[in-house]
């Protein structure tokens, strides 16, 4: 897609638009159509998707931008909830926005239930899949606009899937934006991945000192 230099837009809802592609949905000539409450689904880099880098910078340019996924359990418990925190740091940069999503590895199906538990963070879903991602929908910045250098953090919680369902990838794509309101090269863009095996439990019989008694003797 061809990359084109939107011009500086109006403030929108009290705030300046987020950096387009995590904010807008197309580029044309000389114009963007920008969406500060809601980025477009399906660019976190996960099998099939894209990244916001169609519109923006450079992908995982080398730079010492840190985008990270703490808190996904090494093997998670089918039906337990998780706390994850999506966290993004780039030196020189003063505006932020992610998008994450949690597939199965068995098929790339979405995997489990994301809740958007921030105001800084909303919830939308495209292709069956659900997607949290950083707003400005519910009266707070979620860009951070004006944190210079990072790192800023986004809360999301996750409750695993059924049993059966296998490993799990968390896919996350972040924009360490300049500010400018430009989707252009000063817009950084970086993924990351972690994934958590499904827990296999041993299954086990209970019994009594009498029984064993009983059978021990």
């Amino acid at each position: 897609m061809a990359l084109h230099t939107a011009p500086r837009l109006p403030f929108v809802g009290g705030l300046f638009p987020l950096l387009a592609c995590l904010v807008a949905s197309s580029v044309f000539t000389a114009t963007a159509t920008a969406y500060p409450d809601a980025p477009p689904l399906g660019r976190t880099g996960a099998p099939t998707e894209n990244t916001c880098a169609s519109c923006h910078g450079t992908l995982n340019d080398g730079l010492g931008g840190v985008l990270e996924i703490s808190g996904v359990p090494a093997s998670y418990i089918p039906g337990q909830t998780y706390t994850l925190t999506i966290s993004l740091t780039r030196t020189g940069k003063s505006r932020w926005g992610f998008e994450m999503t949690s597939l199965r590895d068995a098929d790339d199906s979405y995997a489990g239930v994301l809740a958007d538990i921030s105001v800084y963070t909303g919830k939308g879903t495209r292709q069956s899949k659900d997607y949290i991602y950083q707003t400005n929908a519910d009266g707070a910045d979620g860009t951070y606009w004006n944190t210079n250098n990072g790192p800023v953090t986004w809360p999301v919680e996750w409750t695993a899937p059924a049993a059966g369902a296998g490993s799990v990838t968390f896919y996350a794509v972040g924009v360490a934006g300049n500010g400018d309101n430009n989707a252009d090269s000063g817009d950084p863009v970086y993924t990351t991945s972690v994934t958590a095996a499904e827990e296999v439990t041993t299954p086990t019989t209970t019994t009594t000192w009498g029984w064993i008694k009983d059978h021990y003797r």
